[in-house]
């Protein structure tokens, strides 16, 4: 395995909108960080012979990885060099908050080899950044980007969110202009989504308005040059996140830590580590695999993520994957419907247009 993604799962305050397995810091002990670290090296030990000799990518998420200090990072990760390396073409991406970092600190990422963050910033209009409950302000924000360039990052991407109760057009332009103003290579917009019992679920836009977020969100960016590659990431050329691309076209990787998934393309099989971690560490005090689930995909389910990931793709999929009369009348119909055209630059393939990427759940119904 060539990708490695490692789980952090600390957070200053849990958002009442992530799905993540992730503990504010009001649900954790004292022994908890020393118990995290030691956790991992046991299981860095325990899995590391997956990995390949040299990684292509790694990838710090959470939770906040930015929360732990470089030298805790250094000494977790010291197991892991037993097994392999980095090399200067390595990317290492490392998620980060604005108010969990410091000028310091990022010199000290830099240091240990991360190469590349991605910051949520999520919006910048303070009512918004309130309802959303993030911890940071829209100041410390624009000084945290500022600091990433400063302590010489130059691959930096940054989170947004649309479709917020009471967002406007006006309030995405003013976001994606102030967040282009840093020479920024990638951003990553997510559509606000709750479940039913959520309290503000009942104020979300409806479903008109959040396309009109979308499609906003998708003209504004490629006039500023930006690449709309994948459903939800837009990149400057040549700088598309390797280490989420290698999750769409169905590679291996291996995730460490409470909650990470894992999957080796080779045998077709996943696995998913628990989502505790004081099991997690329990577990692995005791020498014993972490993994809750395990799953031996069918050659059905094989199927459906090809059509799954191809679809999240800009390059889309080759026309004789169209290969039965009903799928070829389909792809006619949404082709019709601006959903779906050929490819201009590939030929014999066909993928989603911005309107396609934005309604991509009922694109991918029709074809599955």
């Amino acid at each position: 395995m060539k990708s490695l993604y490692v789980h952090f799962p600390f957070c200053e305050a849990k958002c009442h909108y992530c799905d993540f397995y992730s503990l504010g810091r009001d649900r954790v002990r004292p022994e908890d960080d020393a118990a995290f670290i030691a956790a991992l090296g046991d299981e860095i030990r325990l899995a590391g012979a997956r990995l390949a000799p040299e990684l292509d990518t790694i990838f710090f998420g959470g939770g906040t990885p930015s929360m732990t200090p470089p030298d805790e990072m250094v000494r977790a990760l010291e197991p892991l060099w037993r097994f392999t390396r980095v090399t200067p073409a390595t990317e290492w991406t490392m998620e980060a908050n604005p108010s969990s970092i410091s000028l310091s600190s990022l010199k000290g990422y830099r240091a240990l080899g991360v190469n590349r963050v991605s910051m949520g910033v999520q919006a910048l209009r303070p009512e918004l950044l309130s309802s959303l409950g993030r911890v940071h302000s829209r100041e410390a924000a624009l000084r945290a980007l500022g600091e990433l360039f400063e302590a010489g990052f130059d691959n930096v991407s940054v989170d947004l969110l649309c479709g917020v109760p009471e967002q406007s057009l006006k309030d995405l332009d003013e976001a994606i202009a102030l967040l282009t103003s840093f020479p920024i290579t990638h951003l990553s917009c997510y559509l606000l989504t709750l479940p039913p019992h959520h309290p503000m679920h009942k104020l979300l836009p409806d479903e008109e308005t959040q396309l009109e977020h979308l499609l906003h969100i998708d003209q504004a960016l490629r006039k500023s040059g930006f690449e709309h590659y994948e459903i939800s990431n837009f990149a400057k050329p040549g700088k598309r996140a390797r280490h989420n691309l290698n999750y769409w076209t169905g590679k291996s990787y291996l995730g460490l830590g409470p909650s990470a998934h894992s999957y080796d393309q080779q045998a077709g099989v996943r696995w998913k580590n628990v989502s505790s971690l004081r099991k997690y560490a329990a577990l692995l005090k005791e020498s014993s695999s972490p993994a809750e689930q395990v799953e031996k995909l069918t050659s059905e389910q094989r199927e459906i993520e090809r059509w799954l990931l191809a679809l999240r793709l800009e390059e889309g999929f080759p026309r004789e994957w169209l290969d039965t009369p009903a799928r070829s009348a389909k792809a006619e119909l949404l082709q019709k419907q601006g959903l779906m055209e050929p490819h201009p630059r590939i030929s014999e393939r066909l993928r989603l247009t911005s309107r396609g990427f934005a309604l991509s759940d009922q694109v991918l119904a029709s074809l599955i």
